[in-house]
């Protein structure tokens, strides 16, 4: 048995070739990906094919989010007796405390109590 020779189609110029050269690799988040062919003529006009695993250690972090909490004072029934007023602080991966300022005052739990 001989081989079989590779026949795919250029995507520039849509003709089959014999000789198809990769020119790019498409990756799918789910399922298989697929490879996309030039022929010799055209595969000179593309860009060389990149690497996905390149763009990981370049990829900037998500910055971190403002969070706005507004603070009311409520009565045990849940009603809103008082307006303490809105404080802004940054989220991110681990939780810390509300700041203490007039709006928010520090409480008295373990995690809010200094040591």
């Amino acid at each position: 048995m001989t081989p079989r020779m590779p026949v795919r189609m250029c995507a520039r110029c849509r003709r089959t070739t014999d000789a198809p050269v990769l020119i790019h690799e498409v990756h799918a988040a789910t399922g298989p990906g697929f490879n996309v062919y030039a022929c010799q003529a055209c595969a000179t006009l593309y860009p060389p094919p990149t690497d996905a695993l390149e763009f990981l250690d370049t990829t900037p972090r998500p910055r971190p989010s403002r969070m706005t909490i507004r603070v009311y004072r409520v009565t045990a029934e849940g009603t809103a007796i008082e307006d303490r007023g809105e404080t802004r602080t940054w989220t991110g991966s681990s939780i810390d405390p509300p700041p203490s300022n007039a709006v928010c005052p520090t409480c008295a739990c373990p995690r809010c109590r200094p040591m």
